[in-house]
């Protein structure tokens, strides 16, 4: 028979990671019964408050003898009753069982906890129609996630390979050769990406906290995943590794919309008009866009770097395609852009001094008048309007890597332009 196991909320700022807890499990399972795939890590709603990091649950499935589904069970609960961090006010796990095939319903519930808010209520209503077996931690909002990534139908995926620490080692700086991960990334692109940044000259499969994991590889080609982890040269021992299948970077989570149906928590790609010029607020760049059924701001936040220098290139009336989280900042809605192609861009006008009409030199403004450089002759101060290249071009322009949400699909990828182009 088939089981799937489902779990989710293990984490905390402090420490653990799901990821760890469900490595471990497939691979004690796997004592007990045969894996059909590997470990699925599914991202949901990015834009959840409540969330740990990048919202990421963990499910498996496996053929069982039917009186080893006992063990089965006992095993996982004993496994997160042990590692998760229960002092943490915002831990609050969850497991799911599930037993023979993967319900349509399931399914449908998977993609609404990717692009909207879901609630505890709902997760267990929808395990209950599907016959599905649940347990709560706490609060146990971790059933949804659980639930969730058992559903999840991983038509588009990517691998990641995840590493973890020695204990010992938890809470410290991780010790990795940085220019092996370059090394290493130069020879494998873009089949394993994301891997550093090129522009800031940093590496980015390290995370920060004080989690287990001590890498994360992504790719496309899980074979280049492995041996890019091959040619990274550690400073600390590797304890183990896990390869994932996951719905990272498949953009699954973007969903076009009207800017008036946009609603708190959604993921969304809409098409609409700048209906101003562009301001700033504490580093982050802001900006409105309308179309015939309301208006929402955009921010392009400050750890977006330089691609805010091209939203500053944005000018009222152009029209483009924007797709992003949308969130409450300083208590008004707004579009966390991720990505945004121009569609239409209006004409730049500058205006400029003309040419001295005595001696054709260059003209200097005196205040109300203007003034030949070469031939010191006076004319009252006329401005000429002249159309000037504009900056922008009809491409998509998305964050740097380091900026880049989980889901979000980089555009070196095959169809990392899909969700915006489908609007043109």
């Amino acid at each position: 028979m088939l089981i799937h196991i489902g779990i989710d909320d293990t984490d905390s700022p402090n420490g653990m990671c799901t990821t760890y807890v469900g490595a471990l499990l497939y691979r004690e399972l796997s004592r007990l019964a045969e894996p059909l795939d590997l470990p699925r890590l599914i991202r949901l709603n990015p834009n959840i408050p409540y969330k740990t990091r990048g919202n990421g649950a963990v499910a498996m499935t496996f053929r069982a003898d039917e009186e080893s589904v006992p063990e089965i069970k006992d095993t996982v609960l004993f496994y997160v009753s042990q590692l998760a961090e229960f002092e943490h006010e915002n831990t609050n796990p969850g497991v799911v069982f599930l037993e023979g095939e993967v319900p349509n319903e399931l399914k449908e519930f998977s993609l609404k906890a990717l692009r909207e808010h879901v609630t505890i209520e709902e997760a267990e209503e929808v395990a209950r129609e599907v016959g599905a077996e649940y347990f709560k931690f706490k609060l146990g909002r971790g059933v949804i996630g659980s639930l969730a990534a058992i559903g999840y139908p991983l038509e588009r995926f990517t691998y990641e390979l995840l590493a973890y620490r020695e204990r010992e080692y938890w809470g410290t700086e991780r010790r990795v050769n940085g220019e092996s991960v370059f090394l290493a990334d130069r020879w494998a692109y873009p089949f394993s990406y994301d891997n550093v940044d090129p522009y800031k000259r940093s590496v980015l499969i390290t995370p920060h906290g004080k989690d287990p994991v001590l890498v994360g590889i992504r790719g496309v080609d899980k074979a280049k995943v492995l041996q890019v982890f091959e040619r990274v040269e550690f400073g600390e021992p590797v304890a183990f590794y896990q390869l994932y299948k996951t719905n990272q970077n498949t953009d699954d989570h973007l969903v076009p919309k009207k800017i008036g149906k946009l609603k708190l928590y959604d993921s969304a790609v809409v098409r609409g008009r700048v209906a101003g010029p562009y301001w700033e607020r504490g580093r982050h760049v802001f900006f409105e866009l309308e179309d015939e059924t309301g208006k929402i701001r955009v921010a392009a936040f400050e750890p977006t770097k330089k691609f805010r220098n091209w939203v500053r290139k944005l000018l009222p009336g152009d029209e483009i395609i924007a797709a992003g989280g949308i969130k409450e900042h300083e208590g008004v809605l707004t579009l966390n852009l991720e990505k945004f192609y121009p569609v239409k861009l209006v004409p730049k006008v500058e205006y400029q001094k003309p040419r001295c009409p005595k001696c054709g030199g260059t003209m200097k403004s005196k205040g109300d008048y203007l003034k030949c450089k070469r031939c010191g002759y006076r004319m009252p101060k006329e401005l000429i309007p002249a159309e000037v290249p504009r900056e922008l071009e009809k491409k998509i322009y998305e964050v740097p890597p380091d900026a880049r949400k989980h889901l979000s699909r980089p555009l070196v990828l095959p169809g990392g332009e899909d969700r915006i182009l489908n609007l043109l």
